[in-house]
């Protein structure tokens, strides 16, 4: 499996330029093949509610939501969308519109008919995700991919016949039984979904198709996409463009910044070709974040030269720089510890309270800090012009803020420098900079870089300490508050996702160290919801179950009594607390 340097993702993690894929057209749309990265959403709404359909899908695109995306549940909800495509079109809209389908293939064909645009999901397609002993064992692997053929081949013809485009959308949280046996809970396992139905695409030279790999875990999605797109160089696969996104992000400014850790960093990267930024709100609102993420994670328009050496961290997999530890204004920063925060202001003590800063920042140019200020400050480092002290802390405050720290972390582990890193910007209070320092210092603690993080905002620094510890909460490095794993809804949602959410954050969104995953449904539910401490899943409408990590608890509980169940769940593993 080509996941070494001999295949990497990018040809310079220094500069990196737009990955050149082919072109994918979805109706009078392109996604790929140099073509402006595209914005997509989804709509709340069944095909068989046709009303609420087109109404939401006109609302989109008169946002400016380039694509957009239904879900069809079942078969008659996909015969359901040649009437709302006929009254889309009869209203002028020219959005293309792909279905989302789950389980279904029938649904999948029916689909092919009306939109144009259809996505699969490989963990439900042709495996349910139901653990069978035949399909587990090691050595009946190979004939499930037979059966993974002989499924999918007449899907991919008919695609092919009707000139629409398919998206293969891998989610972490659906992973089929076979996958899991063979690879675990792994980006490996993602990758390889997408592409063992790549296989079947290359071998009916069909090459309209987008592939996607999502996860709730920001990190988890960066280094998949990464894995893939190495995969498919070294097995000379055609380049398919990439759908970008992260499942299950949430709402407010907690959603918006988990979807820049991991959409944006992905764009850092130069892999993006369309995104959809999931929020748990009205869907209109997904649409200027993902318009402004875009703007905010622009690639520089020329080769960048930082004189640094080659790279050689492994970008696949999450393991954070070993550094050493020094003491700064009588905190601890680097080796062991955990990565801090700092306050552009004396702390006179450290407090114990949450979210409160954790060590003095007076000013990048004072105390025991190496400031590089640009590429050549770099440059001069790595030819040996320059030196750092043993105990120093170590920090870029030029341009193009990402590549110079990977270029500058590369060159102080080619001397043997173990240096513990500051992640530093000072930014105004705009949506574009928190977007913009969100991905950037997102993608680098996702790469497992960064010991301390300051944050300066002159107009308010309150807010800007608690941005930086949401936006290590939202790379998945450091918890401070309640996380809260929703999805956004849709037409397979169980019940009022919004309201619901807003319910459970007023009544547990004061605690502590602890992760909530709500769920629509059981598509990605329990498995994107893998890593969260309890979930809320919509089961049956009107009922709801309960988990505990992975273990459903008590299941079919009523709508009504299931946030007041939860909370007792919470108290009887001693997690709750009194705010």
């Amino acid at each position: 499996m080509a996941t070494t340097f001999d295949f990497p993702y990018v040809s310079n993690r220094f500069s990196p330029v737009r990955r050149k894929t082919i072109p994918v057209h979805v109706g009078d749309a392109i996604i790929g093949g140099g073509a402006p990265i595209l914005v997509q959403s989804m709509t709340t709404t069944k095909p068989k509610d046709v009303a609420k359909t087109v109404a939401e899908t006109l609302a989109l695109a008169k946002a400016g939501c380039e694509l957009v995306r239904i879900t069809a549940p079942t078969l008659a909800d996909a015969q359901g969308l040649e009437e709302v495509m006929k009254q889309i079109r009869a209203a002028g809209c020219k959005v293309p519109v792909s279905a989302d389908i789950h389980f279904q293939p029938k649904a999948a064909f029916e689909a092919l008919k009306w939109v144009e645009k259809v996505r699969i999901n490989p963990g439900n397609f042709v495996d349910t995700g139901i653990a069978t002993l035949d399909l587990q064992a090691d050595k009946n692997f190979d004939q499930g991919r037979e059966k993974v053929f002989e499924t999918f081949t007449p899907f991919v013809q008919e695609a092919k016949r009707l000139g629409r485009a398919i998206r293969i959308g891998v989610n972490h949280g659906s992973l089929s039984a076979r996958m899991m046996y063979r690879y675990g809970d792994t980006v490996e396992g993602m990758v390889e979904s997408a592409m063992e139905y790549l296989a079947v695409c290359e071998a009916e030279h069909f090459d309209q198709v987008v592939v996607s790999l999502k996860s709730s875990t920001p990190r988890v999605a960066i280094c998949a996409y990464r894995m893939l797109a190495a995969r498919l160089e070294a097995e000379h696969f055609k380049p398919y463009p990439f759908h970008v996104g992260v499942t299950e992000a949430g709402a407010g400014e907690d959603g918006r910044l988990k979807s820049s850790v991991g959409i944006g960093s992905l764009l850092l990267d130069g892999l993006a070709d369309t995104i959809r930024v999931s929020l748990t709100e009205d869907p209109v609102a997904e649409v200027p974040v993902a318009h402004e993420l875009i703007r905010a994670c622009a690639l520089p328009k020329e080769e960048l030269r930082f004189g640094a050496p080659e790279w050689k961290k492994d970008p696949y997999h999450y393991e954070r720089l070993q550094t050493s530890s020094v003491n700064f204004s009588g905190v601890s920063l680097g080796g062991n510890e955990i990565v801090r925060v700092g306050e552009v202001a004396p702390v006179v003590s450290i407090s114990r309270k949450p979210r409160t800063p954790e060590f003095a920042f007076i000013g990048i140019d004072s105390q025991n800090i190496v400031a590089f200020k640009d590429a050549f400050d770099v440059a001069a480092f790595a030819a040996g012009e320059r030196e750092v002290p043993a105990d120093a802390l170590i920090a870029y405050t030029g341009d193009n803020y990402t590549f110079g720290v990977r270029a500058l972390v590369s060159a102080l582990a080619q001397k043997g420098a173990k240096n513990p890193i500051l992640l530093y910007q000072k930014i105004d209070s705009s949506e574009r900079a928190k977007l913009k320092v969100a991905a950037e210092f997102g993608s680098l603690l996702s790469d497992g870089f960064g010991d301390a993080v300051v944050i300066e905002d002159p107009a308010d620094q309150k807010s800007a300490v608690l941005l930086a510890f949401d936006i290590l909460q939202a790379a998945g490095i450091r918890r401070s508050k309640t996380e809260f794993i929703s999805c956004p809804s849709c037409g397979r949602t169980l019940y009022n996702i919004q309201t619901v959410l807003g319910k459970i954050h007023e009544r547990l969104g004061h605690l502590q160290n602890i992760s909530i995953a709500v769920m629509g449904c059981i598509v990605n539910g329990t498995g994107e919801m893998a890593d969260a401490d309890f979930g809320y899943v919509g089961g049956a409408p009107g009922f709801i179950n309960l988990f505990e990590g992975k273990t459903c608890v008590k299941k079919n509980v009523p709508e009504a009594e299931a946030l007041d169940e939860l909370v007792e769940l919470i108290k009887s593993r001693g997690r709750y607390i009194e705010e």
